[in-house]
């Protein structure tokens, strides 16, 4: 009968074992903080408390364990956006309501512009997977709206690489650089309660940039 009495205090690692989510969250978190070459799986599995083999009894490489974690953040980014864009609303609307989506989902997952920051500052195979899989398929999507709108004369004719850095690199700033949010301003416009208030104020910033004089968005 003692021998059924489990032993108090932290379970052993193999009786605990990480859910899919938190493995791929924590290893999206470590790359986007280190880069890819900063990252040791054996520090991951450490970090994670799980076995020492775990990742690569569940992925087999590190670069395996990359692209799962880019999988999973930027998966659910992109499911985001097209559950949220309704093709059947105006174009200024639709547009805007795509900014905002972007904005309020990349302050509340700060850790894929981290990751883009450091990715996209030089060509590689994992710069290609990002763009090919998730971001080109996206701005297909919405640059012809931007064309449309152009050519109603309703939005400036500001090049379409202005526009996406203004609102991938602009729009969750504040949020992937905390550090300095916080070194130079406060902690408050952080709180999780103010995320939605801010993906508008943003979203209507960059609408009011692009509109022409007459153009309302309904």
């Amino acid at each position: 009968m003692a021998n059924d009495v489990r032993p108090r205090g932290r379970p052993r690692k193999e009786e605990t074992p990480a859910t899919e989510d938190e493995v791929l969250q924590a290893a999206l978190r470590a790359f986007a903080t280190h880069g890819f070459n900063g990252v040791s799986i054996r520090t991951l599995n450490r970090e994670l408390g799980v076995s020492h083999n775990l990742l690569h009894q569940r992925f087999g490489s590190k670069e395996a364990v990359w692209r799962a974690a880019v999988d999973w953040g930027f998966g659910h980014l992109v499911a985001e956006l097209l559950n949220t864009d309704d093709e059947s609303t105006v174009p200024l609307a639709r547009l805007h309501s795509f900014v905002r989506t972007f904005v309020g989902f990349s302050s509340r997952h700060p850790d894929l512009q981290r990751l883009m920051n450091i990715e996209g500052t030089t060509s590689s195979d994992r710069l290609e997977y990002i763009t090919d899989t998730y971001v080109e398929p996206i701005i297909s999507r919405f640059l012809p709206l931007r064309d449309e709108l152009v050519e109603r004369g309703e939005i400036r004719p500001v090049p379409p690489e202005v526009i996406f850095h203004l609102i991938t690199s602009g729009g969750g700033a504040m949020f992937a650089s905390r550090g300095m949010t916080e070194r130079l301003f406060t902690d408050a416009p952080l709180a999780p309660e103010h995320i939605e208030e801010y993906a508008d104020t943003f979203a209507d910033l960059i609408m009011n940039a692009l509109l022409l004089p007459g153009a309302v968005e309904s």
